[in-house]
């Protein structure tokens, strides 16, 4: 369509230049250097290493050219009803090799990730003739946002179904982790005549009730994922999210005017939340940058507008069954993926795999697993149905 234009990533030369000046004049605290804990946080001497590798090392223009070059994007303009406007939608696109019936993916990410995310289980989906779709969420990455206030996960399920429909693909496959996952169930419960099966490795809801009053047995690795949520996540990790919704534009001054500062606070949650994972200075900047040179407000204000995510409410207009086929991924470290009698309450469970490594950015940490569940499950689905 005309207006589906091809879209490279080039950040002006003038923006390089005053991150290079912020940069030099960084400030780290004078205090002591606290070992690193989570209730501490990371450590100064950490983040005086990454700074000096951003400065020394980092070239934006290689992780620049390296993106374009790894991932065909584009732009295009949606209208979202409710008086929100028109956005300018940016995506990847890319499609398998083969001809004919291959199955259409949507890609959904959260925070503090982007559609970088897609980066490594491209190819492998690719071969597996999937044809992938992984947008930039509105106000996230190159996708504007609306100046209307109310745009909860709703809408973002809106633009990314219409996104959908207008490249051609009225039947479609669609998976999320994070805020993924909200917007994925959001998409299943809207749009299930289009949404053939959703697949999610974060998953959260309420606690379910049972009839006899009695909890199902639960096995050693449900145990530890409804440890993990309820006395780990709950209690200790879930006030980043209170900070990013009472005051979301307050915030996202502080971050858009320090990109260490931005970069500190990602960092803080992409080693906390995943299991092990090796992160290299490199990944932490580009993670930050995707964030950085759009600005973080409209992603905190995500927060403001889903307080709490609908799914997560009983008796929302999102506490409904989810008919269609649907399958889980879980990984230990993941921040919620509740037991499978849980899940079967809610949605219309038809493939279930648990994992023994991998956390929150399981698409990040784990691709192989990921896309090898995703695989599995949405051709076996696409089969039945065609």
């Amino acid at each position: 369509m005309a207006d589906i234009i091809p879209y490279k990533i080039e950040i002006p030369q003038s923006e390089l230049d005053l991150l290079e000046q912020k940069l030099r004049l960084t400030r780290l605290p004078s205090n002591p250097n606290f070992e690193w804990t989570e209730e501490n946080g990371i450590t100064k001497q950490y983040v005086a290493d990454v700074v000096d590798f951003w400065r020394e090392k980092y070239s934006w223009r290689d992780e620049e050219s390296r993106i374009n070059a790894a991932l065909p994007q584009f732009t295009t303009r949606i209208e979202v009803d409710g008086g929100f406007g028109v956005l300018d939608v940016h995506f990847v696109h890319k499609r398998s090799s083969k001809k004919q019936n291959s199955i259409p993916l949507l890609f959904v990410h959260g925070w503090p990730g982007s559609f970088l995310e897609i980066m490594k289980g491209l190819p492998m989906l690719n071969e597996a003739d999937f044809d992938v779709v992984a947008p930039s969420l509105p106000g996230y990455g190159f996708s504007s946002y609306t100046g209307k206030r109310g745009f909860d996960i709703r809408q973002h399920a809106e633009v990314l179904n219409k996104l959908m429909l207008k490249l051609g693909y009225q039947k479609y496959v669609v998976q999320g982790g994070d805020w993924g996952s909200w917007i994925t169930r959001t998409l299943g419960l809207l749009y299930p005549q289009h949404v053939s099966a959703l697949h999610i490795n974060m998953f959260k809801i309420e606690k379910r009730t049972f009839p006899d009053g009695k909890e199902p047995e639960y096995t050693d690795f449900e145990k530890k994922s409804i440890d993990r949520f309820y006395n780990w996540f709950l209690k200790t990790n879930s006030q980043y999210g209170s900070i990013q919704s009472s005051h979301p534009q307050t915030l996202g001054y502080a971050m858009h005017d320090s990109p260490v500062g931005l970069l500190v606070w990602i960092t803080d949650k992409l080693i906390l939340w995943s299991d092990n994972y090796a992160w290299t200075y490199n990944e932490l900047i580009t993670w930050t940058l995707m964030h950085y040179w759009p600005g973080p407000t409209a992603a905190f204000i995500m927060y403001t507008e889903n307080a709490p995510p609908a799914p997560f409410v009983r008796r929302s207009w999102a506490d409904k069954y989810l008919s269609m086929p649907c399958g889980f991924s879980a990984f230990p470290k993941e921040l919620g993926i509740l037991p499978r009698s849980w899940a079967e309450k809610v949605a219309n469970v038809k493939f279930w795999r648990e994992h023994t490594r991998g956390g929150h950015f399981a698409m990040w940490e784990r691709p192989r697993d990921l896309t090898g569940d995703m695989i599995e499950f949405f051709q076996a689905i696409w089969q039945e149905h065609q």
